[in-house]
C-alpha cells in the first residue's frame, strides 16, 4: 500500500479498518521516519550488530509522530481463527511461515538427516548462514531430536574456546561409531586467530577415513548473507579449503523471523511449554499474541521460547487458555503501557482467542 495516500484515500479503501489510520500520516513525517538510521544505514558492515538500537529509535520515532507500534499487522492477528502447527511445522517444534523459507528448510533437514542414516565414506558437511535469533540453533537441536537415540548430538561453539578445547571437542564428536550430528557455532568467530581452521580440517575428512559417522553443520551469522560469509571465511589461513569440503548443495540460508513466524513461534512454544509441565494449552488470547509478535523485548526464538514457558507456569490449573495478563508478572509496568500503546486499535482483541492445533 502506498504509505503517501490522504486520509482521504485511505478511509475509501475497500479493506479499511481502524488499523488502517496507521497508514495517514504527513509526507514530511514519513520522509523524517525513514530518514533514521534503520533505513539510512542499511548498508553500513555493523547494520546487523546495532540493528536493535535502530529498531528501537524507529519504534521512538513513530511514538513521537503518534503511532506507538506497526498496527499495520493488526489485520493478521484479527482475522486468526484457528491456528494448525502442522501445516508450518519443518522439525520438531520449529515452524516457519512463509513457504519458501519451509520447504527450503525441509530439504535442508532432509539432507542432513539422510546423512545420519546411510552410512557413508563421504563428507556430510554443511554451512547455514543464519540472521542473529532466527532459531539456528533450535532448528538442529530439533533435527537432532527427531532422530532420537539413533544419534548422538554434539554442540561447539568456536566462539568459546581456545585451541585446545576446540580440538578435544571435535575429538569428542568423532570418538564414537554411532551416527553423531555435531553444530559447530559460530563458525566465523575468531577472524584474528590462526588455528581454529587448521584445527578443524583433519575432521572434516573424518568419515572418509572410516574413522567415524558423523554429520557436521557449520553455522555463522557475519557478512550479511552466505556469499558474505562465505567470502570472509575464505580470505582466512585454510579457510578455502574448509568451503571446498562443503557441497553447495549443503549451503543453506535461515532467514530472519518476519511477524508471521513470531506468531507461529509463540504458538508452537506455548503448546511445547504447557506439554512439558502437563498443562494443556488449546486457545491463546489474540491481544496477547499480539504482543509477543510485535515486541520488541522479543526479538529472538530462544526469548519467545524463554518468555512462553514463563507465561505458561502463570496459567490456573484447569484453564486451557492463556490470556494477555499471563504473558506479564503482576505489576508489571510493560503491560499497562502495551494496552495504552495499542487501546484505540486493538480492543477487538480482548477476550478474543486463537485455537490452537497441534
Amino acid at each position: 500500500m502506498n504509505l503517501f495516500r490522504s486520509e482521504e484515500h485511505v478511509r475509501r479503501w475497500p479493506l479499511y479498518s481502524t488499523s488502517a489510520e496507521d497508514y495517514v500520516l504527513p509526507v514530511s513525517t514519513w520522509t523524517q521516519i525513514f530518514s533514521g538510521q534503520l533505513f539510512r544505514e542499511r548498508l553500513a558492515p555493523d547494520y546487523l550488530e546495532k540493528g536493535k538500537v535502530y529498531v528501537a529509535e524507529y519504534h521512538d520515532a513513530l511514538r513521537e509522530a503518534g503511532k506507538a507500534s506497526p498496527y499495520w499487522n493488526y489485520p493478521l492477528i484479527a482475522g486468526l481463527d484457528t491456528v494448525r502447527l502442522s501445516r508450518y511445522r519443518i522439525v520438531g517444534a520449529y515452524t516457519r511461515f512463509d513457504d519458501t523459507v519451509l520447504n527450503d528448510l525441509k530439504d535442508a533437514r532432509n539432507r542432513i538427516v539422510n546423512g545420519l542414516e546411510h552410512p557413508s565414506h563421504h563428507r556430510e558437511n554443511h554451512l547455514v548462514w543464519a540472521a542473529p535469533g532466527s532459531g539456528k540453533t533450535y532448528f538442529v537441536e530439533q533435527v537432532a531430536a527427531s532422530l532420537g537415540a539413533d544419534a548422538n548430538y554434539r554442540e561447539i561453539n568456536l566462539a568459546k574456546l581456545d585451541s585446545h578445547g576446540f580440538d578435544n571437542a571435535l575429538t569428542d564428536a568423532i570418538s564414537t561409531a554411532q551416527p553423531t550430528l555435531c553444530l559447530v557455532d559460530e563458525v566465523d568467530s575468531r577472524a584474528a586467530e590462526m588455528w581454529p581452521y587448521e584445527i578443524l580440517m583433519p575432521y572434516l575428512d573424518a568419515n572418509m577415513a572410516g574413522k567415524a559417522h558423523i554429520v557436521f553443520v557449520f553455522a555463522g551469522s557475519s557478512g550479511f548473507s552466505l556469499e558474505g560469509m562465505k567470502e570472509r571465511i575464505q580470505a582466512r589461513p585454510k579457510g578455502a579449503d574448509v568451503l571446498s569440503r562443503i557441497p553447495s548443495s549443503n549451503q543453506f540460508t535461515i532467514a530472519p523471523l518476519g511477524f508471521g513466524d513470531r506468531v507461529l513461534v509463540a504458538l508452537s512454544q506455548l503448546q511445547a511449554a504447557g506439554s512439558a509441565i502437563g498443562h494443556e494449552i488449546e486457545a491463546v488470547e489474540k491481544l496477547g499474541l499480539y504482543y509477543v509478535a510485535v515486541s520488541d523485548r522479543l526479538a529472538s526464538a530462544r526469548q519467545l521460547q524463554e518468555f512462553a514457558a514463563a507465561a505458561v507456569e502463570r496459567i490456573p490449573r484447569g484453564d486451557d487458555r492463556v490470556k494477555y495478563d499471563h504473558f506479564f508478572v503482576p505489576g508489571d509496568p510493560e503491560n499497562k503501557r502495551f494496552w495504552v500503546d495499542v487501546a484505540n486499535v486493538a480492543r477487538d482483541l480482548v477476550n478474543a482467542y486463537v485455537t490452537v492445533e497441534a
